[in-house]
């Protein structure tokens, strides 16, 4: 969570989205016109709609999927940043979760929230290697 939280920051900050800061669909922020096809886009609006109670989730849901489209399909130069939100994907399919309040509560473990300028670092918060993500899982 640290690890996205400085990619977010960095990316928020690149693009002036620093009051949409932390949980945010960055390539919609950067370029609404380029989006994921519109069969993914209706897939991901039934996950939504079934799934997803909390809009931290579903914008984080939806900046996921729509960023491979817009990474590839932007026409703007973008800055020589992280991909954003694969520290989130990888804690999703390592059976991490999270809700939001003063803190990111990750099931047990608390991540402090901040300010988005806490987070505006270019060294990385954690490395996400395969070996590293286990030693911190059994930790």
């Amino acid at each position: 969570m640290r690890e996205y939280l400085r990619r977010s920051a960095l990316w928020a900050d690149a693009f002036g989205a620093e009051k949409l800061w932390p949980f945010l669909d960055i390539g919609r922020q950067i370029d609404p016109t380029v989006r994921a096809a519109p069969d993914v886009t209706a897939d991901l609006d039934t996950f939504i709609d079934d799934t997803i109670g909390r809009r931290t989730l579903e914008e984080t849901c939806r900046g996921a999927v729509h960023w491979p489209a817009f990474h590839r399909g932007t026409s703007l130069a973008l800055p020589d940043l992280p991909e954003p939100y694969e520290p989130l994907l990888l804690m999703f399919e390592r059976g991490g979760g999270f809700y939001v309040e003063e803190m990111i509560d990750l099931n047990g473990a608390a991540v402090p929230l901040g300010k988005l300028s806490d987070h505006l670092s270019h060294t990385p918060a954690v490395s996400l290697d395969p070996a590293t993500l286990d030693a911190l899982d059994t930790a």
